[in-house]
């Protein structure tokens, strides 16, 4: 045993006894222990801890009659329950509904040109046979798509301030 012992590099600083080293850790390694089991200083032992303060009925003034006017019936926005407004908004959503369709496929087809355009094929285009041949230049079938896009948006969103003239909630046609 006195072998392995001896074969064992020895850890030690130039001119410093190995005893005094070992000490100094011991020393280091209680303080740390000792004061992680010090427990902080609890916030009821300070004095300048702020009270809270309780705010009660007597602390506030009697407000006048004028200090907050309420609404009146006639000055609230009225609500679309008339007959007239409801058959408008039924002809508006009905409108919206397929405008909506129309800016859907439109957005699809561009989608498949811009694939398409990009070199990927998909499987599917020998067998749409209802479609049409189109001869027109890809980057011009493009355009054109792009250009009913935002003309079909813009019809879309006149009927939506359309029904905002007249009184007819977004929700309503929806």
């Amino acid at each position: 045993m006195a072998l392995i012992l001896d074969t064992v590099p020895r850890i030690s600083l130039p001119g410093v006894p190995a005893r005094l080293v070992f000490s100094a850790c011991l020393l280091l390694a209680s303080a740390a222990s000792i004061s992680a089991q010090q427990p902080a200083e609890s916030p009821s032992n300070t004095s300048d801890q702020k009270t809270k303060k309780v705010w009660t009925n007597d602390d506030f003034a009697p407000g006048s009659a004028n200090a907050a006017p309420t609404a009146k019936e006639a000055d609230l926005p009225r609500r679309s329950t008339d007959h007239a407004n409801a058959q408008l908004a039924s002809q508006l959503r009905d409108k919206l509904e397929k405008l909506q369709a129309q800016w859907k496929d439109a957005g699809q087809q561009l989608d498949a040109l811009k694939r398409f355009q990009a070199g990927e094929l998909s499987g599917d285009d020998g067998r749409q046979l209802h479609k049409r041949y189109n001869r027109a230049p890809i980057p011009e079938q493009i355009a054109k798509l792009e250009e009913k896009r935002k003309h079909l948006q813009d019809q879309i969103e006149a009927i939506y301030e359309e029904a905002r003239r007249k009184g007819i909630l977004p929700g309503e046609l929806r």
